[in-house]
């Protein structure tokens, strides 16, 4: 295609329609439903559901998944619309003509008619995530925000670790530096930086890499002091320090337009369905 911009919009067209057709189907491998439920089940054994959570529960993802086949309803009540700018922009690249400022518009509308119909279904579900929310207690939604999808189920006690667990691991970290001669701390500080580094950001993220690269250097200031403490003073300040490297709640961070959070993107969930009716007739 001779003109870039012509190429570039017919491929985010069809990226477009694909995203919008396919976003709510569901997975039929059986291999992965079973790996879905087991993680999901992982979840729901650390959170303690009382039987009424649990029924209101069912009634939040039943809500959701009413939502979900609406939205799949106006965007087959749509699709024509769209395979028709799809096809008229696909004409115009096959002659090898400039898009017509009218098409561009037809294209325009198009994208927004597709916010529109997400944005709608988004908000509808972030206010549902916002009701269970305030069903579960404090230490469920901790639990939740610690959880980390797994297979095999974690330790007693491990699935939502506090904030003052979190520390003492930290701590046990500035036990072993500070006894290291330098040229071993100096060979292993990067190694030790890196990791840490890397549970922050599978957890949190970072908003930038200007961000990313603020924390680093916390951390490696944090370790030149640890270093040079004194013992009693270590023992004064570790619980201090250890603090200053969890990242701050990531309650606080910000999200994506009508993004869920991880209450929502696990707790309506509708394999979560059978999973919690289980629970009440069993």
């Amino acid at each position: 295609m001779r003109n870039p911009w012509l190429k570039c919009i017919v491929v985010c067209m069809f990226i477009l329609l694909q995203g919008l057709l396919y976003s709510e189907s569901s997975d039929t491998d059986k291999t992965k439903e079973l790996n879905r439920d087991i993680v999901l089940l992982n979840l729901i054994n650390g959170l303690y559901l009382t039987p009424e959570q649990t029924q209101l529960l069912i009634e939040k993802i039943e809500t959701a998944e009413q939502i979900r086949k609406e939205f799949l309803q106006e965007v087959d009540q749509n699709k024509s619309v769209f395979k028709d700018v799809l096809t008229d922009v696909r004409d115009v690249l096959m002659r090898g003509q400039e898009v017509p400022q009218e098409l561009k518009k037809r294209v325009h509308e198009m994208k927004e008619l597709k916010y529109h119909l997400e944005d709608q279904r988004g908000q509808r579900l972030v206010a549902l995530e916002s009701e269970i929310m305030d069903i579960l207690t404090e230490n469920q939604l901790l639990v939740i925000e610690e959880y980390k999808p797994c297979t095999i189920p974690p330790a007693q006690g491990k699935i939502g670790q506090s904030v003052d667990a979190a520390a003492e691991g930290i701590v046990r970290i500035f036990q072993r530096i500070r006894y290291m001669n330098d040229d071993r701390y100096d060979a292993m500080k990067d190694r030790i930086v890196d990791i840490h580094m890397d549970k922050a950001e599978r957890h949190l993220g970072f908003e930038n890499p200007e961000e990313k690269e603020a924390y680093r250097k916390k951390i490696i200031k944090v370790l030149k002091k640890v270093r040079k403490l004194s013992d009693k003073k270590f023992l004064l300040q570790k619980g201090e320090l250890a603090q200053q490297l969890i990242p701050e709640n990531n309650h606080s961070l910000k999200r994506r337009k009508n993004q869920l959070s991880k209450v929502g993107r696990f707790l309506l969930d509708p394999a979560l369905i059978p999973i919690l009716q289980a629970r009440i007739t069993g």
